[in-house]
């Protein structure tokens, strides 16, 4: 994580209390809400509390829950202003915060005014400075913005405000983005949960007792509660994906290159084998692609060496007529839950009922992307982390104890070891690539499948300090695969139960479903899935999530 921070002698408590009142004292005194509004510890699903509370008006629920896209074409055509926007959605923010813990940095102030000076801009020069003009944007902790912390959820770094400003945090606000928040993550942001000593835990806004999944816990929770229109997060193991399939959203991993990355606090620093790529969540396909189209239309590859000179080329959003898709019921190891099954076969029927073809494709590989993902990660025997986390003496949760106790006792790969692992993925890249044009003979297109639907997990958001076992979401960056992510449905308790004469696929298969065995802990949780394209076609992969949710609800 580069630079690491001189050792804390004050005991680590007393820094994350500090912290957290800091936090505290950059909300405004009008949005100093009184517990007693709030929901009771008896109340799980909040999702609805913000619309439903009162504390916000006519006026700031219709500017929160309007789209990125509907946000940026009202205030072009001068319907509404920036600042208006920006301090209904800072208030809301606060109410999120209150009911899921989500925040870590605020800049509330900066924000407003940012957003006064975007509306004078428009006034005098008649256009938008950029395709984001006006537009709020929420970012996870890890983006680099000058004056706030960068703390990753480590008590070491808290206390000490960075001066870089990652060059994607530069290319939004070159396009007219307003920065007003960043979120929560987990200790070393390798957990499907999102807790850490400096913030404490993020929870589900739909079931209190879940998890928002991780690592892009803080955004997925903040946006779920309309906190933030559009949010940034980051994905190397699943944690844009996985944060979209627990609370409802729509995000997109882009293949490294497309978004730049360069100035981004990160883990595994260094390991350039499988990447960590930056990309959208958000409640819609129109702003996967406002996001996308706006990033790469600043040319970022002119100021990150590391971006891929490839414009946004709009010719590649014009689909087929008639699509043919892949859907993974399975892996042939472990099979989906019963409300991931039924959110595949929701979304099969529908996709067929609008007139595209689905055939079966089972992603055995996905099993050996887990075994090469697992031994690169700890290939440095956990250093990095013990690194960090000893600097200030901080206890571990227990979900980052866990992980740290697998990667601490993996012995350090050696460099021939290392450069092995590369050419397995070589080579089950290689074999990827054979089986999807393979399908050519079934897709009566003439094509190979367009996309391959299948779930990032096999469970649903799990409960709080769980480890569930799951390989699934490995596959894409491990092959550096576009994948994005959709909403399909929620658990149903009296739907989604395990079937009479149920058999195991295998022993982990036996234990996947032993552990999901009472679905009432899992109720209300949202299900998504993730389509999966080929490397680098991410207006492609946008396209086909426009086709997905048009044909889920015409379905409904």
């Amino acid at each position: 994580m580069g630079n690491h921070s001189t050792e804390h002698k004050e005991p680590w408590q007393a820094i994350a209390v500090r912290k957290r009142a800091e936090r505290e004292a950059k909300i405004p005194a009008e949005w100093q809400f009184p517990p007693s509004l709030f929901p009771g510890p008896d109340v799980l699903d909040v999702s609805t509390f913000p619309r439903d509370s009162g504390l916000l008006d006519d006026h700031e629920l219709q500017l929160t829950d309007a789209t990125a896209s509907e946000v940026v074409a009202n205030i072009a055509t001068g319907v509404w202003t920036s600042e208006q926007v920006t301090r209904a959605i800072c208030k809301r923010a606060v109410i999120a915060q209150r009911l899921v813990n989500c925040l870590t940095e605020i800049c509330f102030e900066a924000a407003i005014e940012r957003a006064k000076a975007l509306d004078a801009r428009l006034r005098i020069d008649g256009k938008p400075v950029g395709p984001l003009h006006g537009l709020p944007v929420s970012l996870k902790d890890q983006f680099n913005v000058p004056g706030l912390d960068t703390t990753l959820g480590y008590i070491a770094k808290a206390g000490h405000p960075v001066k870089t400003k990652s060059t994607l945090v530069d290319v939004l606000e070159q396009a007219g983005a307003v920065i007003y928040v960043k979120t929560s993550v987990p200790t070393t942001l390798m957990m499907g949960e999102t807790i850490n000593n400096v913030f404490g835990r993020t929870l589900n806004p739909y079931n209190l007792s879940l998890t928002p999944g991780g690592s892009s816990g803080g955004e997925a929770a903040l946006i779920a509660l309309g906190g933030s229109h559009l949010g940034v997060g980051t994905d190397i193991g699943g944690s844009i994906r996985h944060p979209c399939h627990c609370t409802g959203l729509y995000g997109l991993r882009p293949s490294h290159g497309r978004v730049s990355y360069q100035k981004v606090a990160t883990t595994f620093v260094g390991q350039e084998a499988i990447r960590s790529v930056a990309g959208p969540m958000c409640r819609s396909p129109e702003d996967v692609r406002l996001f996308m189209s706006a990033v790469i239309a600043a040319k970022p590859w002119l100021q990150d060496p590391q971006c891929l000179p490839i414009p946004w080329r709009s010719e590649e959003e014009i689909l087929p007529e008639k699509l043919c898709f892949g859907i993974a019921m399975s892996d042939g190891r472990v099979a989906p839950t019963p409300p991931l099954r039924r959110a595949l076969h929701m979304t099969k029927r529908a996709l067929e009922a609008a007139g595209h073809k689905v055939i079966n494709f089972t992603p055995v590989e996905s099993i050996e992307s887990h075994e090469i993902i697992k031994h690169m990660f700890s290939a440095d025997g956990g250093e990095e982390f013990q690194r960090d986390t000893e600097a200030s003496g901080e206890p571990l949760p227990i979900g980052v104890e866990k992980w740290l106790g697998k990667t601490a006792n993996a012995p350090r790969a050696t460099a021939f070891e290392t450069w092995q692992n590369q050419r397995r993925r070589e080579v089950l890249g290689s074999e990827w690539c054979s089986r999807w044009n393979a399908t050519t003979a079934e897709t009566g297109t003439g094509r190979p499948i367009d996309g391959l639907i299948m779930p990032t997990v096999v469970f649903p958001a799990a409960e709080h300090d769980a480890s569930y076992p799951s390989h699934y979401g490995t596959l894409s960056p491990v092959l550096d695969l576009t994948t994005g992510s959709f909403p399909v449905t929620r658990v149903d308790c009296e739907r989604d139960v395990v079937e009479v004469g149920w058999e195991a696929l295998s022993e982990e298969d036996r234990r996947v479903m032993e552990t999901y065995e009472r679905p009432e802990k899992f109720r209300n949780s949202p299900i998504g899935l993730s389509i999966i394209g080929r490397r680098l076609e991410e207006e492609k992969v946008t396209a086909m999530l426009g086709v997905i949710r048009k044909a889920l609800e015409r379905d409904e």
